[in-house]
């Protein structure tokens, strides 16, 4: 039409460009409405939806670890679910469209999680369906669902394809980084109203303790758990090894700063996490040995010494995480985190009776809104414990209490089958996979081994550590092709040789 009237092809681009620039405009100057919010963030997925079709898989990546929620969608889901629905989706389109793309199939990890799946989808089917607070539904649980259901995807969709070796580093520290992005919301908080609006990206519950806790002992639960990422990116770089390297002390001072920040958040629970990493890291790098030992060994009495003589003088979030230890740290932090120790044990005690009652059908995530929000009006009036709305919403406080309960004995041998499988996967390609990647397969088997001992004994949730198991997992057999073993070790070797042979 623009040729017949001889007008420039370059009219048809403002008549288009100008009413979206308008439009969006006018989302912009009204913020606060959800409908505005919704509206853009469409816009600006579908403005965006070329560079997501070209970059889903490390973009899939970043958003796994990373504190970021899609506030359009119903029940606020993470970002990392939705990506790996869509990295999924994207990656089923290309094996239907180019015959010759395989997914990296390994059955004995694509079996267990198949079986926990149908497991889950038969105890929701008969305990009430899949329904939330966002659909307006008086029973809620479907965001856990979701969890479960997305974890599960996500192992698919990471292990849809290789990932290049010269780009393995980048792609798991895409993975590893994201887990930054958690400090965000403790940033806003701090900045002030004027950033508020970035609350509906980065979710407020990360900023609650700092709100709470201000005018107490102020415990930065985000920066922790970004200072959390920090310190695994750092021990999956460069290892133990490399972190003590005394030609490059500002490994070993970065690793430190980070522990030190790790403990602002005030979680004995960090502390644990970060000493699991570190041993079996240790280990399997294979140090008990080694001349390092004596001087890792020295290292560690002076810092324990450092801190039983200024434990005082440190801020009360930090001696709230060290309280667990036999030291002489401040009532106030001692007090409070003997206090939710003891409501743990008491809520422990009561809902262990219940486990022989879900043993053949669970629980399920399932439950009444309604007697939710009135267990909660009943406890702050003082009628109920502490604990009951905890024990109306399945968040129990301990790994396997948040599975069993939920799913039942069906359910917790899937998911024991599968940590078996994953496990001899993890080994199997840190013994024998290629050299360029041995730091990143230590670092892989050390994570896993930290946070499945972690969830087992002292703390879990099912719905989110499953994404940490099968994430980890994943990513291993993308970087490695699926599982090494001492024959592929062995193949590999013989075709290296015969291509350095001249012919």
């Amino acid at each position: 039409m623009f040729k017949q009237f001889g007008l420039p092809h370059w009219l048809l681009l403002y008549c288009i460009l100008v009413p979206v620039a308008i439009f969006i405009g006018y989302l912009l100057a009204t913020p606060t409405d959800f409908t505005s919010y919704a509206l853009l963030s469409m816009l600006l997925f579908l403005l965006s939806f070329p560079l997501i079709v070209r970059w889903h898989y490390p973009f899939m990546l970043f958003a796994w670890n990373a504190w970021i929620i899609v506030f359009f969608l119903p029940g606020q889901p993470s970002l990392g679910v939705v990506m790996a629905a869509f990295s999924f989706c994207f990656a089923m389109l290309d094996r239907a469209m180019n015959k010759q793309t395989r997914f990296l199939h390994v059955r004995a990890l694509a079996y267990p999680l198949i079986a926990l799946a149908i497991v889950v989808a038969v105890t929701a089917k008969f305990t009430g369906g899949i329904s939330g607070r966002a659909l307006g539904a008086e029973t809620w649980g479907a965001k856990r669902y979701l969890g479960v259901f997305g974890a599960i995807l996500g192992y698919f969709a990471i292990t849809a394809r290789r990932i290049p070796a010269e780009k393995a580093f980048f792609y798991i520290s895409l993975f590893v980084l994201g887990g930054v992005t958690a400090m965000v919301s403790d940033i806003v908080y701090a900045a002030g109203p004027s950033l508020y609006f970035l609350f509906v990206l980065f979710p407020a519950t990360a900023a609650s303790l700092q709100a709470t806790t201000q005018d107490t002992m102020m415990r930065l639960n985000g920066l922790a758990f970004a200072a959390l990422a920090g310190f695994e990116y750092v021990v999956m770089r460069f290892g133990i090894r490399g972190v003590l390297e005394w030609t490059k002390p500002w490994r070993l001072l970065s690793l430190l700063a980070l522990m030190v920040v790790s403990l602002l958040g005030g979680y004995r629970s960090l502390v644990l996490i970060l000493f699991f990493i570190l041993v079996f890291q240790f280990a399997f790098e294979g140090l008990l040995r080694s001349r390092l030992f004596p001087f890792v060994l020295l290292f560690s009495l002076l810092a324990i010494t450092f801190v039983i003589a200024f434990i005082q003088d440190m801020p009360l979030s930090v001696q709230r995480s060290l309280s667990f230890l036999p030291l002489e740290v401040d009532s106030m932090a001692s007090q409070d985190a003997a206090g939710t120790a003891e409501w743990r044990l008491q809520m422990w005690r009561a809902v262990l009776p219940d486990v022989p009652r879900y043993l053949l059908l669970g629980k399920g995530f399932a439950f009444n809104g309604t007697d939710y929000m009135l267990t909660q009006e009943a406890m702050r009036q003082g009628y109920y414990n502490s604990y009951e709305d905890t024990l109306i919403s399945g968040n129990y406080h301990h790994g396997i209490l948040t599975l069993i309960i939920p799913f039942g004995i069906f359910g917790f041998l899937s998911f024991l089958w599968f940590c078996v499988a994953a496990l001899g996967a993890l080994y199997q390609n840190y013994r024998y996979g290629e050299e360029p990647l041995r730091l990143i397969n230590t670092f892989l088997l050390a994570y896993f081994c930290a946070r499945l001992v972690f969830y087992i004994t002292l703390y879990g949730q099912f719905d989110l550590d499953l994404v940490l198991f099968t994430g980890t997992v994943g990513l291993s057999v993308a970087l490695n092709g699926g599982v090494k073993t001492r024959e592929t070790q062995a193949s590999e070797e013989i075709v290296e040789v015969e291509e350095a042979v001249p012919a």
